[in-house]
């Protein structure tokens, strides 16, 4: 499988189509026998935004007659979808998941396809395309503390919908965070390197306050985190 990173600007090109939006990794799974896929596919493999922002998306076929083996996308050993299909006359299929812009490399993710279940009716190709969000130093900081053997967190469920942001999701990581600082700061008995993340250093003072001082309220926290993420 091919994986492709999108600039978060997207070389200009107004969001829309087919293009990823900012935050976001979508799984492009074509029918090799398609004009329309392997036109997309080209676009894409040549950074030709346009192009793929103005490709028509596929209709769904109003009954599955055939289709492509089930395969699975999985990012470092964990599986980040499963069971997915190309049905049998439809040029291309996509699958968005939210994509925080944390750390990840090409060779972490794969596909596998299930061929014990069945023949299978169509030649599947696979992209893979990542496109970061625009963040801010303090974000880029929080999403590198991230452990490498966790980098399959930076990926979410699949939406529904492409209009997002990962503003939520690093947010929520700030809170569970800071929550952390908090806690480990005010508890006795701490046992060092006991959580897998750390907020930074200079994030986790100003949170949580000094050596003694009451726990940090719900209320400074959040302020904090708003303050932080929001300038």
């Amino acid at each position: 499988m091919d994986v492709v990173t999108v600039p978060p600007d997207a070389a200009g090109v107004e969001d829309g189509g087919m293009l990823p939006p900012a935050g976001s990794l979508v799984i492009y799974t074509g029918d090799a026998s398609s004009r329309t896929w392997r036109g997309l596919r080209e676009a894409i493999l040549r950074a030709d935004w346009q192009p793929v922002r103005d490709t028509p998306g596929p209709k769904r076929p109003a009954k599955m007659v055939a289709a492509s083996h089930f395969f699975d996308v999985r990012c470092a050993g964990h599986t980040l979808v499963r069971d997915l299909v190309l049905p049998a006359g439809t040029p291309f299929r996509t699958l968005t998941l939210p994509y925080t812009g944390g750390p990840v490399a090409d060779a972490d993710f794969d596909v596998v396809e299930h061929i014990d279940r069945g023949a299978s009716e169509v030649r599947t190709e696979h992209l893979l395309l990542l496109r970061a969000p625009e963040l801010s130093r303090v974000e880029r900081e929080l999403l590198e503390s991230v452990g490498p053997e966790l980098r399959h967190i930076h990926m979410g469920p699949p939406r529904p919908c492409g209009s997002y942001t990962t503003m939520e999701q690093v947010t929520a990581v700030v809170e569970r965070m800071a929550t952390d600082a908090v806690r480990d700061k005010h508890r006795a008995g701490v046992v060092p390197g006991e959580r897998a993340m750390a907020l930074p250093e200079a994030v986790a003072g100003e949170a949580t306050g000094q050596q003694g001082d009451l726990a940090a309220s719900v209320a400074r926290l959040l302020a904090t985190r708003r303050r932080l993420l929001f300038g």
